[in-house]
């Protein structure tokens, strides 16, 4: 749901707060000098451009800097902002080309909206993103690689799709969860062909355009999350504040203490499934010797060896790699490792 306008002032206000006192929470090399910035999750591109400039003015990478933005929110004034601020990547919600779906999902752009916006997006910034959403109600395999294939036209150098999970009791109609695998494969193949390689499960790009802020996400990298239910990872700990908008809001004006964060460590079991689902999501795949190092043992490869004989996975050197069907089944595939 949107966040009222009356409040977006505040809300930059209390991003920046977090952001200065972020020391507290990571190191201030890692504060003032990230070599990746990602401003999303939620759309920085809903923001006034007064409030936009201020909240881009107090943030700053040498590095990837990317912003999110939805199509209708594309304009002139706000990738100049944008450019003279630093950011060198877009991300842009497309979700579908077709307008029926495009309603059906409450978006309030048109796919006429949407690839104008790419086209202006992708002038400027010369490299960035667009997400789309498959296996949606009343969605063809065809509707989906027709979408594939605009972006593709477009000359976009990353992609990425997901498949739409519906919360139970959902009013929308049901989804072709038989075509799932279809749309997935038959996708991907179009992409690879086309020049966007595979580098994770869902992400698709032209040599050297791989996010690498998503990256640090796979790779178990340290990164600090800010702003409501923001998730952070560092020197090995996961930690979030785990609260609702007023109850962030308190905890920043009181100085965003560490002993109300929320902490996540996983015990050794933990690790290691978390470094198996990470990596076999990843093109490259898990290093075996990487898991030996880490965890003190060989991996069992007898746990995988039906994989293995019906090809799903690969072992390459000492890299064990998903395969073929076996980017659909990951989740099969790790209850067995």
């Amino acid at each position: 749901m949107p966040v009222p306008q009356r409040l977006h002032s505040e809300y930059v206000e209390l991003v920046l707060r977090e952001i200065s006192v972020g020391a507290l929470r990571a190191t201030p090399q890692q504060v003032t000098h990230p070599p990746t910035i990602y401003i999303g999750g939620g759309s920085p591109s809903a923001l006034s451009t007064n409030l936009l400039k201020k909240l881009l003015s107090n943030i700053r990478t040498t590095g990837e800097f990317t912003m999110e933005w939805n199509p209708e929110q594309v304009t002139d004034e706000k990738i100049k902002l944008a450019l003279d601020s630093g950011v060198n990547r877009f991300s842009l919600g497309v979700q579908s080309l077709n307008d029926n779906l495009l309603k059906m999902l409450g978006r309030h752009h048109s796919a006429k909206m949407a690839l104008n916006a790419l086209d202006k997006l992708n002038a400027a910034f010369g490299t960035g993103s667009c997400d789309l959403m498959f296996c949606l109600p009343n969605q063809s395999t065809e509707d989906f690689l027709n979408d594939v294939k605009a972006l593709i036209n477009m000359n976009l150098k990353h992609i990425s799709f997901y498949g739409l999970t519906l919360k139970k009791h959902s009013k929308l109609p049901p989804q072709p969860e038989d075509l799932y695998p279809e749309m997935y494969l038959k996708a991907t193949e179009i992409l690879q062909t086309a020049g966007l390689h595979r580098y994770e499960v869902s992400n698709f790009a032209k040599p050297g355009h791989e996010s690498k802020h998503n990256l640090v996400y796979w790779k178990r990298g340290s990164y600090l999350g800010v702003g409501p239910s923001a998730h952070s990872c560092l020197n090995g700990v996961r930690s979030y504040f785990d609260g609702k908008y007023l109850s962030w809001k308190k905890w920043v004006l009181n100085g965003c203490p560490k002993t109300e964060l929320t902490l996540d460590i996983p015990d050794t079991y933990g690790k290691e499934i978390e470094a198996i689902w990470l990596a076999l999501r990843t093109r490259e795949g898990l290093s075996l010797k990487d898991y030996e190092k880490e965890f003190g043992r060989k991996f069992d490869l007898s746990k995988v060896e039906p994989f293995i004989e019906n090809g799903w996975i690969a072992v390459n050197k000492d890299f064990l790699a998903l395969k073929g069907e076996g980017w659909l089944w990951l989740d099969k595939i790790l209850l067995n490792s």
